[in-house]
């Protein structure tokens, strides 16, 4: 209540919006602990790792999720005829709301710092000197993960000293339209110190979430809904073969009795094969086992009744994925055409209005909280995508294979990797929102009303609007703020999207041709990746 009466905006507004978002943290919050005690490991129950994972995994979705909350906040305090609410005619009344909601995005952001710069690396390297069955002292280990960890705060003090005092450039001296809009929104986000700081931070872990989509989400997004429409090979025709394999065993292993019944010496190479026959006769026990659970299991009879449905599904997130991707496309093409390098390939104006997903959401979010489910549902879909690209592809450095993702299976510094990983994903996201949905990240459904020939005329917010009339909303200011004074940034953004819809276009390719994995490929490849002692160091 003492927020509302500083800020004097209505009280179902105030209770509105924080009910809302209160409530999407908590879905967040039960979602990440889903997923962290599904791919947690079994065998190594710690519950620092999951915490760390939880809290820098919720934190993530929270942020992306300030979205509609943000863009609600700037849109509506003007009316539909574009001009000002009577509570926010008052210009400190507008900074004083839009200062809130854009401190929460800072102290958002600056948590996931934390988390992502000093509490994962030091969990990771904690547990990777050791675990609660190892001899080493727990305190040589704290020494050794500070040690590390260090080196990952020398980085982000680094990071924040370069955003606070170093000039990367300034608009570029010229005439022109553009040039006039580029300082029309340098006077709107005119920063200070940590500001620019703040801002040059969230660009580089904006920049390593890119890699991240064109390594795992491309992929996920392309794969993920073929889960849907794809079926599995017939349990059946697995148990038949192997039952075949466990007869042609059971023939060698006579062979080999028979050939040593007389007592003789075995050889190496015989013994080395008794070995390992006497090793798949348990493993190929254990598949079995798991093909006539998952055969006779009550999901997959309910899947198979729901085959329908699973294929509908399946075709509807391919074309989400495609809606999306196409509406990235479009704003790459406009900024291709319209604008260049040394202008960091920024748009002051919207030439292709055929982006879908601006489209919907741009029109939703005059029914609140409409544009804020489907908002949500594009971060889960991402969500989902993302560690579904990660769980197929695994997690690498350079050409080295360090952790599966495997449910139930996955080592502690598997699962804090994967968190960190998901956090650049989730950071990145907030950047193409701006691509993908330009309109409703930039201005939401703001109008202003202008004179044209006698007549009252209502236009949607752009940057030709006249100053006082439009306000950016606090996601744009934050990242529009270094990219106009950084054309590199830009550039780099925008040659990574264009990697991405390229790294989209090959993945889609591929789990259209590739046949889904059996339940017996699939119980291999988990039990082979659990028992390949590099990928459990």
């Amino acid at each position: 209540m003492a927020l509302n009466d500083t800020i004097k905006i209505p009280i179902e507004l105030f209770i509105g919006s924080t009910a809302t978002f209160g409530t999407i943290i908590l879905i967040c919050i039960i979602v990440v602990a889903v997923y962290i005690r599904k791919f947690a490991h079994e065998a190594h129950p710690g519950a620092a790792p999951r915490f760390v994972s939880g809290l820098t995994c919720s934190l993530v979705l929270m942020t992306s999720l300030l979205l509609p909350v943000d863009v609600f906040m700037t849109s509506y305090q003007k009316y539909p005829n574009g001009t000002w609410r009577e509570w926010a005619a008052d210009n400190s009344t507008r900074v004083e709301i839009n200062n809130a909601i854009l401190y929460t995005y800072y102290t958002c952001y600056s948590l996931l710092t934390f988390c992502l710069f000093l509490l994962t690396p030091f969990a990771y390297f904690f547990f990777e000197e050791g675990d609660a069955e190892d001899d080493t002292p727990a305190a040589e280990r704290l020494c050794s993960a500070f040690k590390y960890s260090f080196c990952f705060v020398f980085l982000v003090v680094a990071l924040l000293l370069v955003g606070a005092f170093v000039q990367f450039g300034h608009i570029p001296n010229s005439n022109g339209t553009i040039i006039d809009d580029l300082n029309f929104l340098g006077d709107q986000i005119k920063s200070k110190g940590i500001e620019s700081a703040l801002s040059f931070t969230i660009s580089v872990l904006t920049v390593l979430g890119l890699f991240v989509y064109i390594i795992y989400t491309a992929y996920g997004l392309s794969a993920f809904p073929f889960n849907f429409v794809k079926t599995r090979g017939n349990a059946a025709r697995e148990l038949e073969k192997l039952r075949v394999d466990q007869i042609a065993r059971e023939e060698k292993e006579r062979q080999l009795a028979a050939k040593y019944a007389d007592g003789r010496p075995v050889i190496p190479s015989d013994r080395r094969l008794m070995q390992k026959l006497a090793r798949d006769k348990e493993r190929y026990a254990e598949l079995q086992r798991l093909v006539e659970s998952d055969h006779n299991s009550c999901g997959r009879k309910i899947l198979i009744c729901c085959r329908p449905f699973s294929i509908v599904l399946g075709i509807f997130l391919t074309l989400i994925s495609l809606a999306f991707m196409s509406s990235v496309t479009v704003t790459l093409v406009d900024k291709y055409v319209y604008s260049n390098y040394t202008l960091g390939y920024v748009l002051t104006t919207v030439h292709y209005k055929y982006s879908p997903i601006n489209y919907l959401l741009t029109y939703a979010q005059l029914v609140f909280p409409l544009d804020y489910i489907l908002v949500l549902l594009i971060v889960f879909y991402f969500a989902c995508c993302t560690v579904n690209g990660i769980r197929r592809i695994g997690i690498w450095f350079f050409w080295i294979k360090m952790f599966e993702v495997i449910p139930r299976r996955t080592m502690p510094q598997g699962l804090l990797l994967l968190s960190a990983l998901f956090s650049y994903a989730m950071i990145a996201l907030n950047q193409l929102a701006l691509v993908a949905m330009p309109t409703y990240s930039t201005y939401g459904s703001q109008h202003y009303m202008v004179k044209e020939n006698g007549t009252d005329v209502i236009k949607p917010c752009d940057n030709h609007s006249p100053p006082g009339e439009c306000q950016l909303t606090q996601l744009a200011s934050i990242i529009t703020r270094f990219t106009i004074h950084a054309n590199l940034y830009g550039a780099i953004v925008t040659y990574l999207l264009s990697a991405f819809v390229g790294a989209y276009v090959i993945g889609f390719i591929v789990a259209a041709i590739r046949r889904k994995r059996s339940v017996l490929e699939k119980a291999v490849g988990d039990r082979d990746a659990e028992d390949d002692p590099l990928l459990n160091l």
